[in-house]
């Protein structure tokens, strides 16, 4: 099984750095809480933990970043990377933001797994919510956390310059995914922020589309039809906006028309004739532009539904890093490291004397 997408998390852009302090004392405390967390749960049920974005969230609280920056993302896989290194259990994590996420193929050369099965994974899901779901939001952190080619999870974020908020991504290996035709791929998505009129092919409003724009691409036909868009789009394409404005509130920039198609790569993808999106997603002719101009044909010339809608609690323990509730408490988070090193050290005890010592430190740490 490929997997499918666990949920999404909105996040305003917050700028600057982690103090290094804070990262030293994150990375410290997160490793004796991982080994913790492996030794209660298993590392399966941690990775399974992990791919939840509410408690990818709330982890990041626990540690000490902000609940509502888009930091949370790139600073907590940095963390984690870090806390992970030297430990003795078989949770990785590679990728991150920028060039690390570019290096994903030169880490994955260090561990013993089916490198081109999680790249595979790791270009479908970057794909998808780039092409398939365009709603705005440019990916530009990427990380995987595996335990073997079988069992990983996907973080990925992309940034909205223009309202100056992240949204990131949650895929999970745990249920299969449609290779096909990538329907319906999102468990959900929470955010508190809706987009409208956004072009989303995941959804299952664009089944029928989707096949279209399937056939149109292995028999050839996007430049044809296209020219028949354009030659219409003057009137046609207008009218069609005001009658379609009033019921799904679509504006009228996710109509424009493409100005640039690479015909070249587009010419390889009907050669080659790929059999299913898992296959279409691999051609770097297969663009945001490309899908564009094959959405408005599906949608003005062959009368295909397209789906344009969004398919749309945390707590703090030791403060956040811009004094949101209030500034990092250190005394406590020294703690808590403290606390978590021993239990890790003591994990062998009965369950009875790790609830007296988790009672012990509810009574002797006061947040």
């Amino acid at each position: 099984m490929l997997g499918i997408m666990e949920g999404v998390v909105y996040l305003p852009l917050h700028g600057g750095h982690t103090p290094p302090k804070l990262f030293r004392y994150m990375v410290s405390l997160t490793r004796p809480l991982i080994k913790y967390m492996v030794d209660e749960l298993g590392e399966e049920e941690v990775l399974k933990r992990f791919s939840n974005p509410f408690f990818f969230q709330a982890f990041s609280c626990i540690v000490g970043f902000d609940w509502h920056s888009s930091g949370t993302t790139t600073v907590l896989t940095g963390v984690l990377s870090k806390a992970l290194e030297g430990l003795d259990i078989n949770l990785n994590i590679v990728g991150g933001k920028g060039k690390y996420a570019r290096s994903i193929p030169d880490q994955l050369d260090k561990y013993d797994v089916d490198k081109e099965r999680l790249l595979k994974i790791s270009r479908i899901a970057a794909k998808t919510d780039t092409v398939l779901l365009q709603d705005g939001y440019d990916i530009y952190h990427h990380a995987i956390m595996f335990i073997d080619e079988d069992r990983w999870i996907v973080i990925q974020q992309g940034m909205n310059t223009e309202i100056k908020y992240a949204r990131r991504y949650h895929w999970s290996w745990e249920k299969g995914l449609d290779l096909r035709y990538l329907n319906e791929p999102h468990i959900s998505i929470i955010t508190p922020r809706y987009e409208r009129g956004i072009i989303n092919l995941t959804d299952h409003n664009s089944l029928e589309a989707k096949k279209t724009m399937l056939d149109i691409l292995r028999d050839g036909g996007l430049k044809r039809d296209l020219q028949r868009l354009i030659d219409r789009s003057r009137h046609s394409l207008y009218r069609w906006i005001q009658k379609s404005g009033g019921d799904i509130d679509i504006p009228k920039d996710v109509l424009v028309l493409p100005k640039k198609i690479n015909w070249e790569e587009v010419k390889k993808i009907y050669l080659d004739k790929p059999s299913s999106y898992g296959e279409l997603l691999s051609y770097k002719g297969y663009t945001k532009q490309t899908v564009r101009a094959l959405t408005l044909i599906s949608k003005l010339i062959y009368g295909e539904e397209i789906g344009w809608r969004d398919t749309v609690k945390y707590t703090f323990v030791v403060g956040g890093k811009d004094g949101v509730p209030y500034p990092i408490d250190y005394k406590t988070y020294k703690n808590l490291i403290d606390f978590f090193e021993e239990a890790v050290e003591n994990s062998g005890l009965d369950r009875r004397k790790k609830r007296d010592m988790l009672r012990r430190l509810h009574k002797n740490i006061k947040i």
